[in-house]
């Protein structure tokens, strides 16, 4: 059995042919134009299956279904992409199954990207054969899947495990939900980037300053990582502050789900486990409830592939 996965994201669409054990047979890409419709953007996603189908010489029929994951909120039961900010086109509710079908009568399956990257590490990444699994994305924000009883767990409106949204910091800072003191402002990249510049302003004699030329914009997630690897005080104070950031929404996660599993992806995952995962996992463990049976946290890892395989393989975990 064959199925076509498709990640969407804000500048590229990726898809692949996926068989059932969860292996890539190949991939085709093309980047989403800055002035794309929502008919057009489903248009783009047919070809680009049947464009895979072609590649790998599989007939159309051999496929058993179609699976998008999509940055936004999602409602597969009636196959709408209910909200979408990052896509050029601002349409809500866009049937996106009814517009895939009309080209190509095919099952479709959509997914919110982050619950298609728990999917993909679920059947065939880190968190194969864990039940409860749960997957963190730390990126631009933080992104949440949950598997449990062998499906995907979406809440009863389908926008459950915004993780990111969780609250941390009563009356902590803004975020860009409107709310304060979300997860997301403490544990993302993007709160590791700012933690890093507020560091490097406080303390000039860093050697994070030659790490980035002299110019704070360029700090990047590793940044901190690779000044701490050199020794630098104020980058171990800055790792130091977002490991307790991150620490708390872990712990509240293992005290509410208790999973089996918890898979970190994103970029900052890619950390050496000396100073990310170790020191991580210590304080979760010694800031859970339940002190003799404790989640695993490991890096997810089907990398940037999770997105394509969950998607692949939504219809089965839907």
């Amino acid at each position: 059995m064959y199925y076509i996965g498709i990640d969407v994201g804000g500048t590229n669409l990726v898809a692949g042919l996926v068989d059932e054990s969860g292996h890539i047979l190949n991939k085709v890409s093309s980047p989403v134009a800055k002035d794309m419709t929502a008919r057009q953007f489903s248009s783009e996603l047919v070809r680009l299956s049947r464009q895979l189908c072609e590649v790998g010489s599989i007939g159309f029929e051999q496929i058993e279904a179609v699976g998008i994951g999509l940055p936004g909120v999602v409602d597969n039961a009636s196959g709408l992409f209910v909200q979408n900010p990052n896509m050029p086109f601002h349409d809500k509710n866009v049937p996106l199954r009814e517009l895939f079908q009309q080209e190509w009568d095919v099952p479709v399956f959509l997914g919110n990207d982050a619950n298609c990257a728990a999917v993909g590490e679920y059947w065939a990444g880190a968190a194969k054969g864990c039940d409860p699994a749960v997957m963190v994305t730390l990126g631009t924000g933080i992104g949440g899947g949950l598997i449990v009883g062998g499906k995907l767990f979406t809440g009863f409106a389908n926008s459950g495990m915004e993780i990111g949204h969780m609250i941390i910091q009563p009356n902590g800072i803004l975020c860009g939900c409107g709310g304060r003191g979300c997860w997301e402002r403490y544990g993302s990249a993007t709160a590791l980037i700012q933690l890093t510049q507020l560091e490097m302003e406080r303390d000039r004699s860093s050697k994070l300053w030659e790490l980035v030329d002299g110019e704070p914009a360029k700090v990047q997630g590793r940044t901190p990582f690779q000044g701490a690897r050199m020794g630098d005080e104020a980058a171990k104070r800055v790792l130091s502050n977002y490991l307790q950031g991150l620490s708390i929404g872990m712990i509240n996660l293992v005290n509410i789900l208790q999973p089996e599993i918890i898979c970190l992806g994103g970029g900052v995952s890619n950390a050496e486990d000396d100073l990310l995962l170790d020191p991580l996992r210590d304080l979760v463990n010694r800031g859970s409830f339940d002190k003799t049976n404790h989640t695993r946290i490991e890096k997810a890892s089907l990398g940037n592939d999770a997105g394509v395989v969950g998607a692949a393989l939504l219809c089965n975990l839907v």
